[in-house]
């Protein structure tokens, strides 16, 4: 490893809310139980759908909310926005970071979302009827700069269900370019409405076991059958590693490489051969600056489909060798379902928490192993492990979006 300078981006701060929980502890401490947040959907009817299941945030979410936001955000900001403001608000409250310490001028808000979400108000009402302008995707992040004063650049990225992942590596490269001291990114959808289920459900994208919910995500078991789609977001407060020492900080991991590519293939499907995720993860170890044999453990994509999975496994062994079968590969997509934009960050969140308390989250569901994906896939129930150093987190989107992070350890 080399020494932790002026290349590396500290993660101080989480906040987390999927269907596990409403906190980042919540739902960690789910994910180690290995539970399942995937249920059949109340929140519209779904005689029109194939799939009849999602991953809904808890019941104690909408109540929590209300109490929690200011009137004004409550009431103009649509619910994947208010999702995005109070992942942010966690992550913010987590990192003791004080804004009247701080110069705000050199701090930023990205956010990744994969899409806007008023098909149901336009479905519902019509477009003369819509307003349009509360649920533009830059909102959430001018709700939170605004919040906190931030007055560096405030933006989103959308590339599909990569865009959490491509919000902290913007962030990462914002950092290090000296541009900003810290940035808040923040990926979340809630894109778990009639009209998208319908959609993927005419791509044959999505599971379609409704008659159990919680046994439907089984990334990388040889009888998946497609994603569960689900809502949920992470923010993260990242800083450079000196700023962080500066302020005293608790330190949850280091990012030190990211890798993105788009593989210029095909608008849905990921690239057969697998070739351009290797090249995603290649470009993030080489930006780390770190050899292969140094990563202990994958946060996989994984999101369940016959072909990601496969095409995953097939990278991973491609940039790993031998080496691939001595690492722990999993995926919380088994778990908490696939949140489209939402998912890198929170994937990211759970690399950290795994380096920071060394443990690695399970891929639950793993039943029937597939001939095709032979890694350790950490099934079933959460690892402990000694001497954890380095991790890779993978996003890789519809229309190519590809894109990897390096996550290291910090001594404690």
């Amino acid at each position: 490893m080399r020494h932790l300078d002026e290349y590396c981006v500290a993660i101080t701060g989480i906040g987390l809310i999927c269907p596990l929980g409403i906190t980042a502890r919540a739902c960690w401490d789910s994910m180690l139980r290995g539970e399942s947040g995937i249920s059949r959907i109340t929140r519209f009817e779904t005689d029109e759908c194939l799939t009849k299941i999602g991953g809904e945030l808890p019941p104690e979410y909408f109540a929590f909310e209300k109490q929690t936001l200011a009137d004004e955000l409550y009431e103009h900001a649509i619910f994947p926005v208010r999702l995005a403001f109070l992942c942010a608000q966690e992550a913010m409250t987590d990192s003791g970071m004080q804004v009247d310490e701080i110069d705000l001028d050199a701090c930023t808000v990205i956010t990744g979302s994969g899409g806007p979400n008023f098909l149901d108000q336009y479905a519902a009402s019509g477009p003369k009827m819509a307003d349009t302008t509360p649920h533009m995707l830059r909102t959430a992040a001018g709700w939170i700069s605004a919040e906190y004063g931030f007055r560096g650049p405030a933006f989103n990225i959308a590339t599909a269900c990569a865009s959490g992942g491509y919000a902290i590596g913007a962030g990462v490269e914002s950092i290090l370019a000296g541009t900003s001291d810290v940035c808040l990114a923040v990926g979340f959808d809630a894109m778990l409405v009639k009209e998208s289920v319908i959609g993927f459900n005419q791509l044959m994208a999505l599971s379609e076991e409704n008659s159990a919910p919680e046994k439907a995500s089984r990334p990388f078991d040889k009888h998946r059958s497609g994603f569960v789609l689900a809502e949920g977001g992470s923010a993260l407060v990242l800083e450079s590693y000196r700023h962080a020492v500066h302020r005293n900080a608790r330190i949850y991991a280091l990012i030190s490489g990211y890798g993105a590519v788009s593989e210029a293939f095909n608008i849905v499907a990921p690239e057969t051969t697998g070739t351009e995720m290797a090249k995603t993860m290649n470009l993030a170890l080489q930006n780390a600056g770190i050899a292969q044999e140094e990563i202990g453990y994958v946060n996989a994509h994984g999101t369940s489909t016959l072909q990601n999975d496969l095409c995953e496994t097939t990278a991973i062994k491609t940039v790993f060798g031998e080496h691939a079968f001595r690492l722990a590969v999993s995926s919380q997509k088994s778990m908490i379902g696939h949140t489209i934009g939402g998912a890198g960050a929170i994937e990211c969140a759970a690399t950290a928490l795994a380096l920071y308390h060394q443990i690695l989250p399970p891929t639950i569901n793993y039943e029937y192993p597939d001939p095709q994906c032979d890694l350790d896939y950490v099934p079933n129930q959460a690892r402990p492990v000694n001497s954890l150093r380095a991790a890779l987190s993978n996003s890789f989107g519809f229309g190519g979006h590809n894109c990897s992070l390096v996550l290291e350890a910090v001594s404690q």
